[in-house]
């Protein structure tokens, strides 16, 4: 079960230290709050979420294909097709 907390006057909500700790919450540490339910939300920290996010889509590319190199290289084509005067 959880631990009972108060929302104060400025909306701040303060994470128990133990709960911090099992978390691998960290002072300084950016997270990501997203609401699931009427009245319930989740904790995420963003270095978790982008690893997450990462892992989401590795199935779809090929093994040692670079998504970064794959961007670069559709940004050259357009800018090409930009540079191109038109008929």
């Amino acid at each position: 079960m959880g631990m009972r907390v108060t929302v104060d006057e400025r909306g701040r909500l303060c994470i128990p230290a133990e709960i911090r700790k099992e978390l691998g919450f960290h002072e300084g540490d950016t997270v990501v709050i997203e609401p699931t339910k009427p009245g319930e939300f989740r904790v995420i920290r963003l270095a978790n979420a982008v690893q997450k996010g990462r892992g989401m889509y590795r199935k779809f590319r090929e093994s040692g294909e670079s998504v970064a190199h794959e961007l670069i290289q559709d940004r050259r084509r357009e800018s090409k097709r930009e540079d191109t005067p038109s008929e």
